[in-house]
């Protein structure tokens, strides 16, 4: 028996309280097994979060890298920007100019529009985002010259009407108009900046962006436009 035991049985003959060994009991266990049973129930919520806003940040800027082009384009036409019956013939006009060369910036996660990266032949690039390739609206008639805050570029609507309007209940879905799960839609700014937008509800098959403190939304602020809304 080693002088470590033969302490403690003395110990406990003399009615003298001995103290626990170092060590943990069943209790810590249990303590560090919830922790850790907590911990993995929420990663994958975690990850899903994650997810959710790398994709909307590409989205940005794939919207950020249209604005370029158009800025580019507005800057060889007196200020004026490329214009067209639908949003698709619009954007065809960045790469008759040689603005672009790659429809895939055209695209965003969980879009039902998605380019095939055919762009067809010069001069003309008949192949360039045909129906059912381009997944951002803009706003009709906007100068370069206009106020820094007016929407120009942004993820289809419903409908092409103003202001423009977002399906909530098809949140993250393969679907026109859809919205992104976290109630927002990225829209790209006359000023060249390219951002998520909070929507006024996150239920809803038509929702506009939330207003600020003037009751107005970005779109009802900078006035009647019309929309130049997605070939399907």
């Amino acid at each position: 028996m080693s002088a470590t035991n033969d302490a403690e049985t003395g110990a406990r003959m003399n009615g003298e309280t001995v103290p626990p060994k170092n060590g943990w009991g069943c209790l810590q266990w249990v303590v560090v097994g919830n922790i850790v049973l907590v911990s993995v129930a929420m990663t994958p919520f975690q990850c899903t979060a994650d997810t959710s806003r790398a994709r909307m940040m590409q989205a940005s800027s794939n919207c950020r890298q249209i604005l370029i082009s158009m800025k580019s384009y507005a800057g060889d036409h007196d200020g004026r920007y490329p214009d067209g019956n639908t949003a698709n013939e619009t954007f065809r006009e960045l790469f008759k100019a040689g603005l672009l060369e790659d429809e895939r910036v055209f695209t965003a996660t969980s879009s039902p529009f998605e380019p095939d990266n055919n762009i067809g032949e010069a001069p003309n690039f008949d192949e360039t985002l045909v129906a059912g390739e381009n997944h951002w609206a803009m706003t009709r008639g906007v100068k370069d010259s206009d106020s820094g805050n007016t929407p120009l570029v942004f993820e289809n609507p419903i409908r092409a009407e103003w202001p423009p309007r977002w399906n909530m209940n098809a949140a993250g879905q393969k679907k026109e108009g859809r919205a992104w799960k976290s109630g927002r839609i990225v829209i790209g700014r006359n000023d060249g900046s390219a951002a998520s937008e909070v929507l006024n509800s996150t239920h809803g098959d038509a929702v506009p962006l939330k207003p600020d403190s003037t009751g107005k939304d970005l779109f009802e602020q900078a006035g009647p436009h019309e929309v130049l809304n997605v070939a399907r």
